[in-house]
């Protein structure tokens, strides 16, 4: 009786394993029959709620199968099928897409994130069968699809703009992490897995992951596609930006000297706002010899480089050696003819200079002739500042606290009361 009973509970359990494959084999059936239906872009009414119910059905019936244990010979077919669920589901949003027609963004990405995730299951699950059935047909959705998940990146942002909240920000950094991670998440794809790697919107995705999670404050992400998001030359000063930002907003002041330092010397030209911080981090610590070898750095890679010696002269002229500041900033302006600060520091030099040659005959005593004589070396020295501040004037007109100031003093050293005055109203 004994042997009788258990040749009973076998069978029992033979039944119910084929039971799940059973409802996965009639799922594929009606799946061919929803499939059918949304071909048809003339769908009644009455299909059209046929098709939203059997669709609802067939989500019931296969996704407990995915998950059974007694899913055996049909997990594959399973998958395959969810995945197929889920591309019927997102379909009408690709069509708004082709359409240029507004869409539902979130319900996209839901269901082509789940669509992918199915179709690489259902490779999984087939890898090692000897005649597998959806592996190709999934392989090249999957490379398909890749666009897609890129547009649900760029649709994240845009909404993430309007509203400035780090959450949305983080739907459009899921997305596009998602690309970037692409080639490694989906095995399925194989030996194809390398060519997408080289995708050349590479660089370009990863400007946007970094962006996105810049702006979501998830600096982790930021740093992990920064390296590829450097390779996109076209917002090369931005990604930079970005990065250094981020060091200061995390408090990694020395990271953020490091990396500002490592940005200029190893790609100078442009980076004169940088350049100009670095110093400031040293002139406002009084480190001056930290700045001179930094500015002697990058003279060393470039001895004809407008910003390198600009560097050189601004860490003279700081160190009050106003003299010998001025060659450097004039190869400066050689350099680049509309170097707006070059110009400004020369002038403040010979004005300093003057200033301390009139600090100088303070308590001297001299006849009324030599008197006369020291004020006019001085008024020289002003004088040579004039077209200096007026360049500066020409360059940026819309910014007269810059120049005006200090041509107003110019002009009272001078002794021309007009443009003084003239001056001095722009400073109002």
């Amino acid at each position: 009786m004994k042997k009788i009973l258990c040749a009973l509970a076998l069978m029992a359990v033979t039944v119910s394993l084929s039971a799940q494959d059973k409802i996965v084999r009639k799922v594929r059936v009606n799946l061919e029959e929803i499939q059918n239906l949304m071909a048809n872009p003339q769908r009644t009414p009455k299909e059209n709620d046929k098709l939203k119910q059997m669709m609802a059905e067939a989500f019931t019936m296969i996704t407990p199968t995915l998950t059974s244990p007694e899913t055996k010979k049909e997990m594959a077919n399973a998958w395959d099928i969810m995945g197929k669920l889920h591309m019927f589901t997102f379909s009408p949003e690709i069509d708004h897409i082709i359409a240029k027609e507004p869409l539902d963004t979130a319900k996209l990405a839901k269901e082509l994130y789940a669509a992918l995730d199915a179709k690489e299951k259902a490779y999984l699950a087939e890898k090692d069968a000897k005649e597998p059935k959806f592996i190709i047909p999934n392989k090249l959705d999957i490379i398909k699809f890749r666009p897609y998940v890129a547009y649900c990146g760029q649709m994240f942002f845009q909404n993430a703009q309007s509203s400035q909240k780090p959450a949305d920000y983080m739907k459009a950094v899921d997305a596009f992490k998602r690309w970037m991670n692409y080639p490694k998440a989906y095995t399925i794809l194989g030996t194809d897995a390398a060519a997408l790697e080289q995708d050349e919107q590479t660089p370009q995705i990863a400007y946007f992951t970094c962006l996105s999670a810049y702006f979501a404050k998830d600096y982790k992400t930021l740093m992990e596609f920064l390296p590829q998001a450097r390779n996109y030359t076209q917002e090369k000063d931005q990604v930079n930006q970005l990065y250094l930002t981020a060091l200061v907003e995390q408090g990694d002041t020395l990271g953020w000297l490091k990396a500002s330092k490592e940005i200029v010397l190893t790609d100078p030209v442009g980076n004169e706002g940088i350049t100009q911080n670095v110093l400031a981090y040293y002139f406002n610590r009084n480190d001056l010899k930290a700045a001179l070898a930094f500015s002697e750095d990058l003279l060393k890679q470039d001895g004809e480089s407008k910003l390198a010696n600009y560097a050189k002269g601004a860490v003279l002229m700081q160190d009050n050696k106003n003299a010998e500041a001025l060659p450097f900033f004039e190869k400066a302006i050689q350099a680049d003819s509309e170097f707006s600060d070059a110009y400004y520091n020369a002038g403040v030099c010979y004005s300093n200079i003057g200033y301390e040659m009139n600090d100088k005959l303070t308590g001297k005593k001299m006849t009324p002739a030599q008197q006369k004589a020291e004020i006019e070396k001085v008024k020289a020295e002003y004088a040579k500042a004039e077209p200096f501040f007026l360049k500066v004037q020409e360059l940026e007109p819309g910014n007269p606290h810059k120049w005006a100031s200090r041509l107003a003093t110019v002009y009272y050293i001078l002794g021309n009361k007009a443009k003084q005055a003239e001056m001095e109203k722009l400073c109002e």
